[in-house]
């Protein structure tokens, strides 16, 4: 039986302010925290043991998903005391991997792909270990893999600060995307009790040895590094949950939602759990509404996240933005983004009447959590 485990370690800097209060492990996407649709993805390969190693907020990941048993899946958890590194948290849990294969997953990467697949191409090959990757137009933000085209060995594995593209001209490469399939024998290539990158470390010596492969996947991948990755991400995943529906549907609308007649949804939304749109709305395109969300009369939304409880009052118009939840924003207010700069609200944020909330050209503007706006910010 292959088993799993996920690192959710990451302290998620680059997703500040709204990653001070929520894990970036329990970020939602379209609705469910990301570690949530791994593991569902994993349960449908046919995983059902799961080690979440944990370390940043550790307890607010463990009270969401306790032994795992609301999910079909068993759940053990090892803690960092210290950092250690991609290999050195998969050394933790050496007792619980060490006699099946199991995959690898980097706990902040939206995925919607064939895992089956996957593992069948990993018996089949009988090497150490497989890296999962896609071709990408500019992959420097990356780890490069070197391939052997017609055997899939790895020759080279390269992160990011190590690649040069040759002649200095960008080209498609295969890249990294954090999610390997490993033998237990890999762990005889960490040594314990140290700070140890798998990426750095080992894969190049396991590449050197001609025991490591790279497995090209299909469906949905994205790095939710950055706060427009993580708007992007979670539009991406929406209409691709629609797209492998049995039903031809265009919007995600769960039925306690009490929308308005007068109010119209422009594809693609998702809308949660008991969501409240009250008249002449305009939601959408690229709307996902958390669950007991409120939205007032004459409201105007796109591109853009709402999380769970949050109030929207009349008369506001949101564009480009992420919305943590409990948010209050009240009357006639703008929030607008500009390109892949967004305005980001943390949790609690309350915005007054009558403010436009404008991001420059340059950066995203953030709130942090329990803040009160009074004045515009253009």
């Amino acid at each position: 039986m292959t088993k799993a485990i996920i690192l959710s370690g990451g302290y998620g800097t680059r997703l500040r302010p709204l990653s001070c209060t929520i894990p970036k492990s329990l970020m939602p996407i379209v609705n469910k925290p990301v570690m949530e649709r791994q593991i569902l993805l994993l349960k449908s390969a046919g995983v059902k043991e799961i080690v979440l190693a944990v370390s940043v907020m550790d307890d607010i990941v463990k009270n969401y998903f306790k032994d795992g048993s609301q999910l079909g899946v068993r759940i053990h958890y090892t803690e960092e005391k210290h950092p250690l590194g991609t290999a050195g948290a998969v050394k933790i849990a050496e007792p619980y991997l060490e006699k099946e294969n199991f995959f690898m997953i980097n706990g902040d990467v939206i995925l919607n792909c064939d895992l089956k697949g996957m593992l069948k191409f990993h018996t089949a090959k009988k090497g150490i270990g497989t890296i999962a990757g896609k071709v990408v137009d500019d992959p420097s933000r990356y780890g490069v893999l070197i391939e052997n085209e017609d055997t899939h060995q790895i020759l080279e594995f390269l992160e990011k600060d190590e690649y040069s593209p040759p002649n200095g001209k960008i080209i498609p490469m295969p890249i990294n995307a954090g999610v390997y399939l490993l033998e237990p024998e890999i762990f005889s290539y960490i040594e314990p009790h140290k700070k140890v990158s798998i990426e750095r470390q080992v894969f190049p010596i396991v590449a050197k040895k001609e025991q490591l492969f790279y497995h090209q996947i299909s469906g949905v991948w994205k790095d939710i590094g950055k706060p427009y990755d993580l708007l992007e991400g979670n539009m991406i995943l929406m209409v691709d949950l629609m797209k492998n529906l049995e039903d031809n549907v265009k919007n995600l609308i769960d039925q306690s939602a009490d929308i308005h007649p007068s109010s119209k949804i422009y594809s693609p939304c998702t809308i949660g759990e008991k969501v409240v749109i009250h008249g002449d709305c305009n939601i959408g395109p690229n709307v996902i509404l958390g669950d007991n969300v409120f939205i007032d009369n004459n409201v105007e939304l796109r591109d853009c996240l709402i999380y769970n409880e949050s109030y929207i009052s009349s008369n506001v118009k949101i564009d480009k933005a992420i919305i943590a939840d409990n948010c209050h924003i009240q009357e006639n207010v703008t929030l607008r983004g500009n390109n892949e700069n967004l305005v980001i609200l943390a949790s609690y944020v309350e915005v007054l009447k009558n403010l436009e909330i404008l991001a420059p050209k340059t950066i995203s503007l953030t709130v942090c959590h329990h803040e009160v706006l009074k004045e515009s910010m253009k």
